[in-house]
């Protein structure tokens, strides 16, 4: 008989899984090494590690399986004594958990074992080998005397034949139950199907919005007719259900940071033991929930940010003792729900950002020029530059000039903005604000020669009217002055290459910021705000220099253009684009 085919959509089910049940694993390991033994630890593990076993002898993982096994035996010999946690144990039983780790993503990938855990499930094996289990006493008590025992062929009891009976059906019953599947509060559903659902809402709500007009003209023109008041209140009951509708999507799509977090404890152990440092993480507000387009993107940024304090940050521990400091470290990783923005916070009491060291190290790489002024705040701001780093020399985590600015390019592909606070010998603060769903957003709407175009509003520093007669023209651009600062301005309809309108003595502008960098775009009119649904465009439509990050339907069908208010200040194709439109874009 040949191997039955496991297909993929199981083996999609059995990695999702066993990559639970081995964060599950970490966080064992990693309360037992801080904690020591803890017996409520060693039983929240043994659950995933017996169903990660079972799950595997049935995909077929026999390997994976064995070795899971002896993971078993060796917390078993730990919860009874019998095997000390020496750091010896725990350094077998954390590369023990990355090489299963490995191996069960490997399998997954091609559907079958490549990475053979023999030698790995040996090293385990000679651990709990060497582990002597005390022997349990034996109470000594005088024996019982012997039951009498029936006759072979005297008739049983009517009790206990009705028993036997009872206990053979019972048996059956359960033999059959087994095959049967549990039931289950969960449904697993793709999130393309999720992101279908969302389309679908939005053009419900697009419709909506048509009806709602339609019915309100109608009952303009048939004021007096009942018919015209029922399609109203209609109306109003389908918005009302509408709004439900999408909310409820959107929570479904909501999932807590903690998939993200749950990693980087073992993260920062592993990276902390590879330089000699003592680091504790610190993890807050693992609850709070964010779009699941946002949880799959925010890992790397992270990633980078928690290297970066480890690096950078965080100081050995005899330098620690040297200024005063505990010799461990520490890093704060926490999400709170602020509106409708999540606040994510990375804090370290490590040495803080010099920023006279930022500054000349951006001098030596040729970023600023030695004679340009710069205050306290925008010289730390170059931490975020592309090939700036402040590493004496490469290595694994660092020194490349591939981090920061890596960061910020992905808070801002997702709409979120990067702050530092840093005071020099006691510790840096990263503030990422990131909005909780990529699916709708709030924008402002503005008049471009007889088109709409939005804005999103977290990009949106303040929109103004000024008279003409107050631009500047400082080195050939346009710019206008803002109380203490100057910002450059530029004509949206000349950015996207549409006809300017006529000048007028005063013109609308609103100014959008990245950073503490500032734009001026000025447009023909301000149409208010609305909270819109994206829609993506082609790639050919949203180019590396076309400044727009998607669009949207209103409720007259008419499609608006969404902004990319990043592009507009990024340097190579995209500032191209802006340039070539210099003379257009500008104000005259």
């Amino acid at each position: 008989m040949s191997e039955p085919t496991i297909s993929p959509e199981l083996i999609g089910i059995y990695v999702e899984e066993a990559r639970a049940h081995l964060e599950a694993l970490d966080h064992c390991l990693l309360t037992l090494e801080r904690d020591g033994l803890d017996a409520e630890a060693i039983a929240a593990v043994l659950g995933p590690l017996h169903t990660l076993k079972g799950n595997s002898g049935m995909i077929g993982f026999s390997s994976i399986k064995d070795y899971v096994h002896r993971l078993e035996d060796a917390f078993a010999r730990v919860n009874d004594g019998a095997l000390p946690l020496a750091p010896d144990v725990f350094d077998v039983l954390f590369s023990g958990a990355s090489a299963l780790r490995e191996a069960i993503e490997q399998a997954c990938q091609v559907g079958q074992e490549t990475q053979p855990l023999d030698a790995t499930t040996a090293t385990l094996a000679a651990l709990v080998a060497r582990a002597t289990t005390p022997p349990a006493p034996v109470a000594k008590s005088a024996p019982s005397p012997a039951a009498p025992s029936p006759s072979p062929l005297a008739p049983l009891p009517v009790s206990r034949a009705v028993a036997t009976a009872t206990d053979s059906a019972g048996k059956k019953a359960a033999e059959a139950q087994q095959y049967v599947a549990a039931r289950s509060n969960l449904l697993r559903v793709e999130f393309s199907k999720l992101d279908q659902l969302l389309n679908l809402v939005g053009e419900l709500i697009i419709y909506r919005t048509k009806l709602q007009q339609v019915g309100k003209r109608l009952a303009e023109t048939l004021e007096t007719h009942g018919a015209a008041q029922e399609l109203l209140s209609a109306v109003a009951q389908v918005a009302g259900v509408s709004a439900q509708l999408q909310e409820m999507v959107m929570q479904i799509r909501m999932l807590p940071v903690r998939q993200v977090f749950e990693r980087f404890p073992r993260m920062v152990r592993d990276l902390a033991r590879q330089q000699g440092k003592d680091i504790e993480l610190i993890v807050e507000g693992e609850s709070t929930r964010v779009d699941k387009a946002i949880i799959d993107e925010i890992g790397e940024p992270l990633v980078h940010m928690l290297r970066n304090s480890i690096d950078h940050g965080i100081e050995p521990p005899d330098v620690r003792l040297a200024r005063g400091k505990t010799p461990t470290g520490t890093i704060l990783l926490s999400a709170a729900q602020e509106s409708n923005h999540v606040l994510i916070t990375i804090m370290d009491d490590g040495a803080g950002v010099d920023a006279a060291v930022v500054r000349r190290r951006a001098i030596e790489r040729g970023l600023i020029k030695p004679d340009q002024s710069l205050s306290e705040r925008e010289a730390i701001q170059l931490i975020f530059a592309p090939g700036f780093s402040t590493a004496e020399r490469v290595t694994e985590v660092s020194g490349r000039g591939v981090g920061l600015d890596v960061v910020l390019k992905a808070i801002e592909h997702l709409n979120g903005l990067v702050e530092v606070e840093s005071v020099p010998g006691v510790g840096t603060k990263f503030i990422i604000q990131l909005p909780l769903t990529l699916a709708i957003i709030s924008t402002l709407l503005v008049e471009v020669a007889g088109s709409l175009y939005a804005i999103p509003l977290s990009t949106v520093v303040e929109s103004l009217r000024f008279a003409t007669s107050d631009v500047q023209h400082i080195k050939g651009r346009s710019t206008l002055r803002l109380r203490d600062r100057i910002v450059p301005l530029a004509r949206l309809a000349g950015i996207f290459g549409l006809p300017s309108q006529k000048q007028r003595e005063r013109e609308y502008a609103v100014i959008v910021g990245r950073g503490d960098k500032q734009l001026g775009l000025v447009v023909d009119g301000l149409a208010g705000q609305q909270e819109v649904v994206i829609k993506a465009l082609d790639a050919v439509a949203t180019t590396t220099h076309s400044a727009v990050a998607g669009a949207t339907i209103m409720g007259d069908g008419r499609v608006v253009l969404i902004v990319d208010v990043p592009a507009l200040f990024e340097g190579g194709r995209r500032m191209t684009h802006v340039h070539e439109h210099t003379e257009t874009a500008s104000l005259p």
